[in-house]
Formats: structure tokens, sequence, C-alpha cells
């Protein structure tokens, strides 16, 4: 069986490496001011689901998750707290609800042609 509590240690463990690099997650100082559910750093995606109960985040407003961000961040570094209070959370029993359309959505791919979050338009590589 998976230790989901020795995984969260590792996770916060390779995230705490970025603390100090401004342009990361961990290291974010500042006001959270996501403008689309697609923009949402994926580390995150666990604890909102949990938070909100709700597998796909797309059915949450934008700025309720704005609010929950901004109430537990801290600045650099909280990407601990966040992933502890998953962890929190998913000990309590903290369900996440899945509808039949969701895995509707999932088994159809709807969501794998969405581009990809930090795609610059015009950019060429």
């Amino acid at each position: 069986m998976l230790d989901l509590d020795e995984i969260t240690d590792g996770r916060i463990a390779y995230y705490a490496k970025d603390v100090d690099t401004p342009y990361y997650v961990n290291g974010f100082n500042g006001t959270f001011a996501i403008t689309e559910h697609r923009r949402i750093p994926e580390v995150f995606l666990g604890f909102l689901q949990r938070h909100f109960g709700v597998i796909r985040l797309s059915r949450v407003k934008i700025e309720k998750i704005n609010e929950v961000l901004n109430e537990i961040w801290e600045g650099p570094g909280s990407v601990e707290k966040v992933l502890r209070k998953e962890m929190e959370l998913r000990h309590s029993g903290k369900d996440v609800k899945i509808m039949a359309s969701d895995i509707m959505k999932i088994v159809a791919g709807d969501d794998e042609d969405q581009p990809v979050a930090d795609a610059t338009p015009g950019l060429t590589v």
C-alpha cells in the first residue's frame, strides 16, 4: 500500500529547494491573482480539490480559488503548508466528489486539447 505521508514528505523536500527562486511556486512572494483554472500550479490541485470537495476545479469560481490560496499562503516556503493542509484534509476524511459527467469528460479526453498554461502566443521554439 502507498504511504501517502511519505510521498507528501518527499514532495515537501522536492519543493523546499526552490524557496529562494522567486519564479518558482515555492519562492513566490505575493498575492495570487490567477485568471484561469488551467493556470493553477499543479502542486495546489490536490489541496484545492479536497478543500472544495470537487475533482474538476472549473466548477469553482476562480475568485474563490484565489481567496483560499491567499488565505493559506504566507510567502516563500509556503508550499509545505499547503501540502500539509492537503494531508490534514485527507486524514480527516474530506471527500472529493466525482460526478458521472466528470468521468465522461476524462474518458472523452475533453481536457486533453487545452493549451499549455504557460504558452506564449507567437513564441516559436
